[in-house]
């Protein structure tokens, strides 16, 4: 065997890839922080046995499998064993089998494919009949699980029916059975695993629109995510995989082992490379592996292209072909490892809303959750235990975790969990985030390295994503402005003692909108329910903050005015109910006049804000809601925003007048901007404080406040 690593300690949890090729297998070992190591032997010596020997006691570390395979080949299960051979995708096919392609699959008609290598069973056995028609992968797949499942892409060109999973799909666990002939723990989950050709794709972190070259015992050439092209092969996307828009090549590895008498191993490469530092004529074959691959590279967007398989190991083929090097041997195994991995978010902030929304959504989807906080003892509460969300609206009370959870001064964990993320989100508040972005800058830049990745801000901030950009000036980062909408709440003393102290109280809402033109990878983001990626969303954040935002404002600055000292008891007030339902009229009929939207939708939107305010059932305090006064009276926010919409309009703006005054007569003494907010009016007036707070004021507000 022959092993390869690029880490020094493998801790778990583990996702095991393998990679079962023409000539060799592969075993990859992948840690939720990026490190891995490889293991290989030759393919005639099977699989199971070597795999186990190799394993070890880790074997009872991983948590999740997914293989690959050549193809296309056809093994038939039928009642509950291996029927007939199997028929291999390299060998002869007999005069009499060829069939055509069945689905949408646009394939090379130089090749056989599945329906051809059925007819050939067939020739031999007999109708397949109640059999199922897999793939190898599929093969081991059903030893580890007792599972039949297969997946259309691997299955080349066949339309047959049943059996079908997504490729990233889980189809079962590891069985008794299967842990002893493979070392693997019982229980570890096992996804149904993808073809050799999109498994290397997902090794290069290729995403839509990249060029890549797979440069293995043969060579493909392709783009992700493109349309069909004439003379090309296409696949069509399935699940989580794009589609591939690529072309073959008779050359590769193979070339070299037979018109060059390279052995096709890693002491036959570097033998090679030796001798193409000498200058001979070992350059002659560079030049014939390139002909091939320039010609179709030719069809394809000017770009750089990405490389990765056994070929990429040699400097002077990266560099002859002007690519990017993002994998060498290990890049089909680490890729269907990447496929069956959890996806990571890391999420800074364990707040109410961080626990209580963002994670909530995330861990529901499947996801691996990072909490990164400031507390200590927060993160020691997360680190030692789940967690339960109370949902108010239902009573139902749902269990996050495991998670983990980093310090925010742990710079190097910090670091390596960005590095791993597919997913960055943050609910640290507004005047916090420039200190954050500055402080994980070139944590984000080591990122992108190996490929874009998506920040969602869930902050009460004006214009989050404008600072943010400002800071992570990098192409490869999507930053996209979130709208929370859930209202996510202290827990009540008998709620602690019953579920512990990160409880949170949570209102029955299940919808996260963000800045859908933002985003670098939104397939991947498209697949958890509840995130909705939304165009033109700086339209979407106004209509939210001058509707949400206004009402609350009404409801908590008139409220604390009364005396009330919750959100719901004060907007059931029959006055205060009154001015928040004017409020919402006055923003709406401005919102109308300035952007179009339709007015029974607007309605809509103010009934459900304030019916929000209103479940008693959510015991949110008015100190929370309206603390930071300052910030809210800023001249595009939630008051004076929606009121100098209504001035440029000539509409009617009273309500929105008399919430200003509230906020202004505002006093807190545990809130700074309250207090601070106190001292300005006693000092400049009405006028001169909101004067200064909002710089740009229309001089008409003047006429609207008391002297």
């Amino acid at each position: 065997m022959n092993a390869t690593s690029n880490s020094h300690f493998m801790s778990g949890p583990l996702t095991l890839g393998i990679d079962v090729g023409t000539s060799a297998t592969k075993a990859l070992l992948l840690q939720s922080d990026g490190e891995w190591e490889m293991e290989s032997w030759p393919s005639s010596e099977g699989v199971w046995d070597n795999l186990r020997k190799w394993l070890g006691k880790r074997g009872g570390m991983i948590g999740r499998v997914g293989i690959t395979g050549h193809g296309p080949s056809a093994i038939v299960i039928r009642e509950n064993k291996i029927y007939g051979r199997i028929i291999q995708w390299h060998e002869p096919l007999p005069e009499g089998c060829e069939r055509s392609v069945e689905n949408d699959h646009i394939l090379a008609p130089t090749r056989a494919w599945v329906p051809a290598r059925i007819a050939q069973w067939e020739a031999e056995n007999g109708p397949v009949g109640d059999g199922v028609v897999v793939q190898l992968k599929d093969m081991l797949n059903w030893e580890l699980t007792g599972v039949i499942a297969r997946d259309s892409r691997s299955m080349r060109g066949y339309s047959g029916d049943g059996y079908f999973h997504l490729p990233e799909q889980v189809i079962g666990k590891v069985s008794e059975q299967g842990s002893n002939i493979s070392g693997i723990s019982i229980g570890a989950e096992v996804i149904c695993g993808c073809d050799d050709l999109s498994a290397g794709v997902l090794g290069l972190s290729a995403g839509k629109g990249d060029v890549f070259n797979l440069a293995n015992t043969s060579e493909h050439v392709g783009l992700v995510g493109g349309d069909p092209q004439e003379m090309m092969s296409w696949l069509p996307p399935l699940g989580s995989l794009p589609s591939l828009c690529y072309r073959s090549t008779s050359t590769g590895g193979r070339t070299l082992s037979e018109s060059f008498q390279i052995p096709a191993n890693r002491d036959g490469i570097e033998d090679f490379i030796r001798q193409l530092s000498e200058g001979n004529d070992a350059w002659s074959a560079i030049h014939e592996l390139n002909e091939p691959i320039e010609e179709i590279r030719a069809s394809f967007p000017a770009a750089q292209m990405l490389i990765g398989g056994g070929l990429a190991l040699i400097p002077q083929v990266v560099e002859s072909r002007d690519a990017i090097l993002r994998a060498g041997q290990e890049v089909s195994v680490l890729g269907v490892a990447k496929l069956a991995q959890k996806q990571l978010a890391v999420i800074f902030g364990a707040g109410k809303v961080g626990r209580g929304f963002l994670a909530h959504l995330l861990f529901r989807a499947g996801w691996e959750i990072c909490f990164v906080d400031v507390s200590n003892e927060m993160v020691n509460l997360l680190n030692s235990s789940t967690y339960p969300i109370v949902n108010l609206g239902t009573g139902e009370v749902d269990t996050i975790g495991p998670v983990y959870a980093l310090h925010a001064n742990d710079g190097e964990g910090v670091s390596k969990a960005i590095n791993s993320a597919n997913l960055i989100m943050t609910s640290i508040g507004g005047d916090n985030l420039e200190s954050w972005a500055e402080s994980i800058n070139d944590s984000i830049a080591n990122r992108i390295e190996r490929g874009p990745i998506d920040i969602i801000l869930c902050e009460n901030h004006p214009r989050p994503a404008a600072l943010i950009s400002d800071i992570f000036q990098f192409e490869g980062s999507g930053i996209a402005q979130a709208q929370v909408l859930r209202s996510c709440i202290e827990p009540t003393e008998n709620q602690i003692s019953l579920h512990g102290p990160l409880v949170v109280q949570v209102q029955d809402h299940w919808v996260l909108p963000f800045d859908g033109d933002a985003l670098k990878n939104p397939d991947l983001l498209s697949r958890i329910s509840g995130f909705e990626p939304r165009t033109n969303f700086s339209v979407e954040l106004t209509r939210k903050l001058y509707t949400y935002n206004a009402i609350n404002a009404a409801v908590c600055y008139r409220g604390a005015e009364r005396g009330f000292v919750w959100l719901a008891d004060a907007a059931n007030d029959p006055e205060i109910e009154k001015l928040a339902k004017k409020v919402g009229e006055e923003s709406s009929a401005a919102l109308i006049a300035e952007y179009g939207f339709d007015i029974e939708e607007q309605r809509a939107w103010c009934a459900r804000a304030l019916e929000k305010y209103q479940d008693e059932t959510i015991r949110d305090p008015i100190e929370r809601n309206a603390r930071d006064p300052i910030r809210k009276l800023g001249l595009y926010d939630r008051i004076l925003g929606p009121l100098h919409l209504c001035i440029s309009h000539n509409l009617p703006h009273t309500a929105l007048t008399e919430t200003m005054r509230a906020a202004l007569s505002y006093c807190e003494p545990s809130d700074n901007s309250a207090v601070n907010l106190v001292e300005m009016v006693e000092n400049l007036g009405h006028f001169g404080a909101i004067k200064m707070i909002a710089d740009g004021l229309d001089d008409s507000v003047e006429e609207l406040l008391p002297s």
